[in-house]
């Protein structure tokens, strides 16, 4: 799965157009470490933000992240920050960890909480 189809497939099951490439990360998991790797903006958590996580590209599973508006105000303080100044999360994709960022530097914030929906 790419993101425009994932994308599509979280606006499809809503029946109308919430997200979009500007307010969406997408990730699969890593074939080198079962974990979704993302670096987002830290400016992005000021705005409502949407993470959908894939399987694999070949696969229809999703979840669809769904993080309010200001719910991560510092997000400096919670997660690893790379030189280039983006957040660096690695969300784990197995385990008692699961759905935790296990990234060095960050607290390991579960975000279980913000699934909005699964399919697959």
């Amino acid at each position: 799965m790419q993101k425009p189809h994932a994308i599509n497939k979280v606006n499809t099951s809503l029946e109308y157009r919430r997200l979009d490439n500007s307010n969406t990360h997408f990730a699969t998991i890593n074939k080198g470490k079962p974990v979704w790797w993302l670096n987002i903006p830290p400016k992005k958590f000021t705005k409502e933000l949407h993470i959908l996580l894939a399987k694999k590209e070949d696969s229809e599973f999703l979840i669809w992240l769904r993080i309010e508006e200001q719910t991560i105000a510092n997000p400096d303080k919670v997660f690893n920050i790379r030189d280039t100044g983006a957040v660096d999360l690695e969300i784990s994709s197995y385990g008692n960890r699961y759905m935790c960022d296990v990234k060095s530097g960050g607290t390991g914030y579960n975000f279980r909480r913000h699934i909005e929906q699964e399919w697959g």
